[in-house]
């Protein structure tokens, strides 16, 4: 059996995207979380495209596309972990997914994502990136970070926080205005 994480739904439920030997250096996101983060927002990525910052694996970007997201990028800096990524897209046969690689804390690309989500190193965690991520997101799109659970913060009453284990979810949907703009 190869090692890697198996994608929990859709159409290439039960299939596994590679991961470097011993996961280091990513901390892939366990299942339950990425199967609540699934649950919750439901037909939300049916709604345009998807970005996975820190990416790791990649594994939370083919579950997104394998759920129904018209397409999806994945943002690393790490080689070894891209190269895991770039493997998964020729085993998968798709091209729904983008790789790039860069410091997702850097990252800049017009508001286009209906969803971010950003699972970045727990130990070196960036500032304001809630506010990063939203930059990225389309007016009535969700920005999503995997926070953990330990780490205490100050969210705006906005915020849904929802708590699985050792990590968090922290969602928040970028308003729109009257004029479905964003606010």
């Amino acid at each position: 059996m190869k090692p890697g994480i198996r994608i929990s739904g859709g159409q290439w439920r039960g299939r596994k995207v590679h991961a470097p030997l011993g996961l280091e250096p990513t901390r892939p996101t366990p299942g339950v979380v990425r199967e609540a983060l699934f649950s919750i927002l439901g037909p939300e990525i049916l709604s345009g495209p998807f970005c996975d910052l820190y990416g790791g694996t990649g594994a939370v970007a083919f579950e997104a596309v394998s759920r129904g997201a018209p397409r999806a990028v994945v943002v690393e800096r790490d080689a070894i972990a891209l190269a895991c990524v770039r493997r998964s897209i020729e085993e998968f046969k798709t091209d729904s997914i983008e790789v790039i690689q860069a410091d997702a804390a850097r990252f800049q690309r017009r508001a286009v994502f209906q969803v971010v989500f950003a699972d970045p190193p727990f130990g070196a965690i960036p500032e304001g990136l809630l506010d990063r991520c939203l930059q990225l997101v389309r007016p009535g799109g969700w920005a999503v970070l995997q926070w953990p659970s330990d780490r205490p913060a100050q969210w705006p009453e906005s915020v849904q926080v929802r708590k699985y284990g050792a990590s968090q979810l922290i969602l928040s949907r970028k308003p729109q205005d009257s004029t479905g703009e964003a606010a």
